[in-house]
């Protein structure tokens, strides 16, 4: 039972800063809204820093309430972290008035 309990304040600690990092996030950039993103395209490419990896993806962004658009992007990422897949779906910031410039909610890519 003891675990029980401790296993339930752990969890809710966890939701409580991620809800943080989020309220933390939509502050940080006013205007913005909870996006969804679905990867459409990823591909590695070559010539990246030691140590990371260069990747350009396609994201289908769906604003609330609004009709989607594609973006692409090309960034370095670490290479201890899997590149986005194709279907991957995550969570972005992301304002109308300015649609390719997306805040990823955490540093997934």
């Amino acid at each position: 039972m003891k675990l029980t309990i401790e296993a339930g304040f752990l969890w809710a600690l966890a939701m409580l800063a991620s809800a943080g990092q989020i309220a933390q996030a939509a502050t940080a950039y006013p205007g913005s809204l909870s996006c969804k993103a679905r990867v459409l395209y990823s591909e590695e490419l070559p010539f990246a820093p030691i140590g990371t990896w260069l990747v350009r993806a396609t994201l289908e962004i769906t604003p609330p309430h609004g009709n989607p658009y594609l973006l692409t992007l090309q960034d370095w990422m670490p290479w201890q972290g899997p590149p986005p897949q194709r279907g991957q779906s995550l969570r972005v910031r992301c304002d109308p008035a300015d649609p390719g410039n997306p805040h990823f909610n955490s540093r997934s890519f």
